[in-house]
Formats: structure tokens, sequence, C-alpha cells
């Protein structure tokens, strides 16, 4: 293989040193129902002859661990988070314990329960299995309020909400998307043609747009090979337009906005989960005019809503990067390169 992309260049296209996550099924526990497999977005995950599940070699995992919540008897494990070990994409720490929500103690460091607040947040799971009931409009009324109410720099409210439920235009978007994307990765895939992706990243450096979650996982995995649509099959799709022009960038105005309406959609029976990859229209104009999208407005992100197929809700481990604490009266800052579960006396202990 011959490839004239600098140092920094095979990084990002060409990153080394990536492993996937490993989960595996205990069988004594296992009872073969095949929700874990249905619920991996890059389906993983196959059954072996005596129907336990386990994980296709070189299967591509980010550790989402949305397939340890659908399993109804606990039977799956994590034996490795994703990570990498060097480049521009190395996980810091390498890799990153998965650590599930801590205990709560109140202000004075007595045991204590997760609040409403708290048991919503951390049972909040990315949901991509949708059942073919639709969503009544006045509860998506109630979904996009609360994004229209969302906090935003200056009060800018840089958004627009373009709510779809026509399937013919939902398959439109969905086959635009996935065209763009599919030819993507042809162009990542081919060491001379990734040549011309490269030239657009020194002009316009995006590490992100190239994460091996994203491109190796997200397009190259599940888009490329066709295993689900860009827009899930879900009922109803909520695009967020953003207005580029926002007071300190849109994005993280998006994301506030945004989270609002999927917890929302949780309080109300439904479900929901991102999709940014739908934001491949902005490159087609007919999509775009049809939209009713020009600039400085253009699709950001999108939220897909439905009601849920199983469950697909509950508490996972999430990554533990270090915690820095600067408290008063210490000098030197504590890094709590490990969770500490608070004593009753308030204090920390290992």
């Amino acid at each position: 293989m011959t490839m004239d992309l600098d140092d920094e260049l095979k990084q990002v296209f060409r990153p080394q040193d990536v492993h996937m996550g490993r989960l595996e099924a205990d069988p004594e526990k296992c009872t073969g129902c095949g929700l874990c497999i249905q619920n991996c977005l890059f389906r993983s995950w196959e059954m072996d002859e005596n129907e336990v599940p386990y994980m296709k070699e070189g299967a591509a995992c980010f550790g989402c661990y949305n397939c340890m919540v659908a399993c109804p008897v606990d039977a799956i494990s994590i034996v490795e988070p994703y990570h990498v070990d060097s480049g521009l994409f190395r996980t810091l720490p390498n890799p990153m314990p998965a650590v599930p929500p801590l205990p709560p103690f109140d202000a004075d460091g007595n045991p204590d329960k997760w609040n409403e607040v708290e048991r919503v947040v951390f049972t909040r799971r990315s949901v991509r299995n949708f059942s073919d009931k639709p969503v009544p409009e006045p509860l998506l009324r109630r979904i996009v309020e609360a994004g229209r109410h969302a906090p935003s720099g200056g009060n800018s409210q840089p958004w627009k909400f373009i709510i779809i439920s026509n399937k013919a235009l939902l398959d439109e978007l969905n086959e635009a998307s996935a065209k763009i994307l599919r030819a993507t990765y042809e162009m990542y895939a081919d060491d001379e043609k990734v040549k011309m992706l490269a030239a657009g990243y020194k002009a316009n450096p995006t590490p992100g747009s190239w994460d091996p979650r994203i491109i190796l996982g997200g397009i190259g995995t599940c888009v490329y090979n066709g295993i689900n649509p860009v827009l899930l099959g879900a009922p109803v799709t909520i695009l967020i337009a953003a207005d580029r022009r926002a007071i300190g960038g849109p994005q993280m105005q998006v994301g506030i906005c945004g989270q609002n309406m999927i917890l929302v959609a949780n309080s109300l029976g439904l479900k929901a989960t991102w999709v940014g990859f739908v934001g491949a229209c902005n490159g087609v104009p007919s999509i775009m005019a049809k939209l009713g999208l020009e600039d400085p407005f253009y699709i950001t992100s999108s939220v897909v809503v439905g009601y849920p197929k199983f469950k697909q809700e509950g508490t996972v481990a999430r990554e533990y990067r270090p915690i820095t604490w600067f408290r008063e009266g210490q000098d030197d800052p504590d890094i709590e390169e490990e969770p500490r579960v608070v004593t009753l006396t308030g204090a920390e202990a290992r």
C-alpha cells in the first residue's frame, strides 16, 4: 500500500491501534431471545450453534452498551471498552474504565436515592428500534415546545424545526443521505481517492468527522452495508436547522435544545435518538429547497421519535475520565483518577 499522506493525515485517515469494544454473553444466563442483536446499531452480534449470542470477529463496537439494557436476564458483560492506543484518536487515559452511575448521597454524606430528574437522565438511552405505531401530533407539539424553550446564547434561539412524518419524504432523506455517505466511505477506503478527502481536511480540519467510531462504525458498517436506514425507520423525524450566525456558534445550543426534546419525548412514553447523518442532505439543493432551508440555516442534526419496539432503556456504564478538584483551603489540585464514594462524614474515600 502506498500513500502520499503525511504523518498527521495518516493519523486521521488511517488510524492505528484501534480496539473496538468487546462484550460477551453468559451462556448460563442467556435465554437466546436475540434482543441484544436487535439493539446493536452495527449488528455486531450473532447466534452460535447453541443459540447464545457472540460478537463477530472484527465487529464494530463503540461501547454504547445498549445490548446490555435490552437483555432481560442481565447476561451481557463488558470484556474490553472501546479504546485507541496511539495517534490523534488515542483515548486518554487508555483505556478508560467503564463505570456505572455512582451511588447517590445527600448533602451531609448520607446514602440517598436518585431523584426523578437523575433517574430520567441515567436511564435514558438512544433508542433505535421503533414500532409502526404513529406518533400523535399533540405529543409532537409538546416535544417541540421543549426544544423551543431551551436556553441559548443571548437568547438568540438559533434553530428551526421541521417535523416529518411523510413516509415518501423520509425515504427521500434516507436515500439521499445514504448515497452521499456511501460515496464518502468509498473514497475513504481507497488509497488514492482518500487523498481528495485529505485535501479537504487540510483546508478545514474536522477530526471528529473521521473518528473511527463514525467512519468505520457508523458509516462503514451501518450505512454502507445497509444495516439500517439513516433515519432508523422511525415514524417521525424532527430536523433541527441551525443558524450559522448564532452567538457562540450553534452546535452546543442545538445540543441543549435537542436534549430537551428527547427527555420530554421519554416522559410521554415515546423514545428518541439523535441522527446527525441526515446533515448530508445539506449538499442536495433539491431537498434543501423542498425543506425551505437556505443560508444562514442548515441541517445540523435531527431527533427521530417513535414508540419503542421493545425495552431499550436502563443504566449502563460510561467511561470515567479523571476529574480535577480545586477545593477551598488546598493549594494543589486533587486529581481523581478513579471513582470515589462519599462516606457518611462527607469525606472522600476510595
